[in-house]
């Protein structure tokens, strides 16, 4: 699978706010093998610190786990290079897409414009499972239990799951697992449509 390179990552945050980043985790996947994997809590920007109980239900973190943990920009450093020039892929990207600009919107710092893929989006469009939750595709890839909500263990499952995906589906680069969404041609309304005035 030469080619097949990126970074998984899995965000967990305080509350509903996307910014109140707690949690980061990433794997890195080198020519379809998860070679490194990284972790750590993060204290969310101070606008967003609170933490909720439901989210604390749902990933465990509390405040208190957080107190010593380091800030939104230094976290934010980490992460870009771990991943180096590395895609990122995320199980709903489009939420943990939202997590680091919100964090870097709270911490009053301009967010880097690195580009996401969605493992959910992946799914949907070659496994057709009846749900595309995280903890079904795994089961259904055979990838045996994780951690779900704990952002190490989801990002190495996510990264583990778009490598047995290729697999399956003989499609060996982020180019053939997402291909670029061809450019619609439009032809204008009907209704709208220029017409020539009688002579």
């Amino acid at each position: 699978m030469h080619g097949l390179n990126f970074t998984a990552i899995d965000f967990e945050t305080a509350n509903s706010k996307r910014g109140s980043v707690c949690a980061v985790g990433l794997a890195k996947v080198r020519h379809g093998v998860v070679v490194d994997s990284e972790s750590w809590l993060i204290r969310p920007p101070h606008s967003v610190s609170v933490f909720a109980p439901r989210n604390i239900e749902v990933h465990g973190i509390r405040p208190a786990d957080v107190r010593r943990a380091p800030h939104w920009p230094e976290s934010l450093q980490r992460i870009l290079a771990f991943a180096g020039d590395d895609p990122f892929v995320a199980h709903n990207a489009s939420f943990d897409r939202s997590v680091l600009r919100g964090a870097c919107t709270e911490s009053g710092i301009a967010a880097p414009e690195v580009p996401f893929h969605c493992s959910v989006e992946l799914a949907r469009r070659l496994l057709g499972l009846e749900s595309h939750r995280l903890p079904h595709v795994a089961k259904a890839l055979g990838l045996g239990a994780f951690r779900h909500h704990d952002a190490g263990s989801d990002a190495e499952i996510c990264a583990a799951a778009v490598v047995a995906i290729a697999r399956k589906h003989a499609l060996h680069s982020l180019d053939t697992l997402w291909p670029a969404a061809k450019p619609k041609v439009s032809t204008g309304s009907p209704r709208y449509a220029r017409t020539t005035p009688a002579a």
